[in-house]
């Protein structure tokens, strides 16, 4: 047990050093695996996409949120008398996701906010109004032949989506494209003089796919089609919407957070979290004794446990983050409590100690569920409804409640039972209590 909260503890060592470095080299860490795809439709009137796609592989480590590494809070909306449906919003999502990543923004983050907002968080950058320029305010969707000439517009475009079709019996995921009336024509013209010709369809500067014309399209609508996974389909579909948009963005709010600012912020937080964990540490086996000394080895296993999860997960860690972190170390610290003082009263009535710790786990057990379950179904619901830096506060809660309750009821009991299997016998080693008989208390 001992070996295995070790190599924990130097697996999240690891991971705290790690921390915000994907940010200072260039943003996060991707290692870029280059596929060559040729995808090929029996159907002649299918438009097949055959194109070099660049699959990143993201080496996932705690990144920092923009209360800590500092730069640019931007929140659009859409300039539009009616409330956007859903398929818009996300498609207005994607376009400005795409245009940060083609900036070279890899960090930034891009989320809806209720119906009619957008909030975009660029670490590292100073200038709001810099960012705002540079992200602009509309996406702008091109059809080019191979010779770059333009062929039909975002304009053009009535829709895309991704949906399944039956092909020979197979099952196959496309994307299709729908054009209006003047779209239609043109389409049709090209379509007809280019069969076997490469077909380039770009938003902005990013290429988003390039299909071979396979037959003429005299209807203005096509389909592409290719192994797509349905989140690939849905991925490029949003993206051809996203030129297509019957609306433009407006930046309605922008603030800006210094580095300087942040950093202080972090290590005053990673200060006072040290601090305040050193102190229930000593508190806890000073009053719990070989409990107590078993709890704060669960509970460094506990931190290390969090901080892997987060780690993995390609967490993004705030300030309200951090704040989540340390109302669950207190939650662990509770039930532990919970559990002691319980063990304590056993002793107390003349329980033998290995009664005394089945005991104690025994009845306090509901009391420890019941107090979790209720914040997890809190912290639930923050992040379901909340935005943001709530949202970062929901995550960290909600993980410390499951990472708590087990290390509380499980690796604390092991390790109290392990003390008791080393023959150590005394009931004043596992609490300081008074007996209790039936003459009263004694010492």
């Amino acid at each position: 047990m001992l070996i295995i909260i070790a190599g924990v503890s130097v697996a999240a060592y690891m991971a705290c050093m790690n921390v915000g470095k994907s940010q200072e080299k260039a943003q996060i860490e991707k290692v870029e695996v280059k596929e060559e795809a040729t995808k090929v439709a029996e159907d002649k009137t299918t438009e097949t996409t055959a194109a070099d796609e660049k699959k990143t592989v993201e080496k996932k480590s705690i990144r920092l949120g923009l209360d800590l590494q500092g730069g640019v809070n931007i929140v659009y909306e859409p300039k539009l008398d009616r409330v956007p449906t859903v398929d818009e919003m996300s498609a207005a999502q994607t376009m400005i996701q795409k245009r940060l990543d083609a900036k070279g923004y890899t960090e930034a983050e891009v989320s809806l906010e209720g119906k009619r907002k957008i909030r975009v968080d660029i670490p590292g950058v100073e200038d709001p109004q810099k960012a705002i320029e540079e992200i602009g305010a509309a996406g702008m969707l091109k059809f080019l032949d191979q010779e770059g000439k333009e062929i039909v517009t975002g304009t053009n475009v009535t829709k895309a989506t991704a949906n399944g079709i039956q092909q020979n019996g197979v099952s196959k995921i496309v994307v299709s494209i729908e054009m209006n009336k003047e779209g239609t024509k043109l389409f049709s013209d090209f379509t007809k003089k280019s069969i076997g010709q490469p077909i380039y369809i770009m938003l902005d500067e990013t290429v988003l796919s390039v299909a071979n014309i396979e037959s003429h399209i005299a209807d203005g609508k096509g389909m592409i089609t290719g192994d797509f996974t349905t989140e690939e389909a849905k991925s490029l579909a949003d993206g051809i919407n996203a030129g297509a948009l019957p609306f433009t963005l407006e930046a309605v709010n922008a603030t800006s957070i210094g580095p300087k600012l942040g950093m202080q912020a972090l290590n005053t937080s990673i200060m006072a979290g040290a601090i305040g964990l050193i102190i229930i540490l000593i508190g806890m086996i000073a009053v719990f004794r070989l409990c107590g000394l078993a709890a704060d080895i669960a509970l460094v296993l506990y931190t290390g446990i969090n901080i892997l999860i987060l780690s993995a997960m390609g967490a993004t860690l705030t300030l309200p983050g951090i704040a989540g972190m340390l109302l669950s170390i207190g939650m662990a610290v509770d039930a532990n409590i919970i559990i002691f003082a319980r063990i304590r009263e056993e002793l107390m009535i003349g329980r033998s100690v290995p009664a005394a710790i089945e005991a104690g786990f025994h009845k306090a057990f509901s009391a420890i569920l019941d107090g979790n379950v209720t914040t997890f179904i809190s912290a639930i619901v923050l992040y379901m409804f909340g935005t943001g830096l709530i949202k970062s506060f929901a995550t960290t809660l909600g993980i410390g409640v499951i990472v708590s309750m087990f290390t509380a009821l499980t690796i604390t009991h092991i390790l109290v039972k392990s003390f008791n299997g080393m023959n150590i016998k005394n009931p004043a080693f596992y609490a300081a209590f008074k007996k209790v008989e039936q003459g009263g208390p004694k010492s």
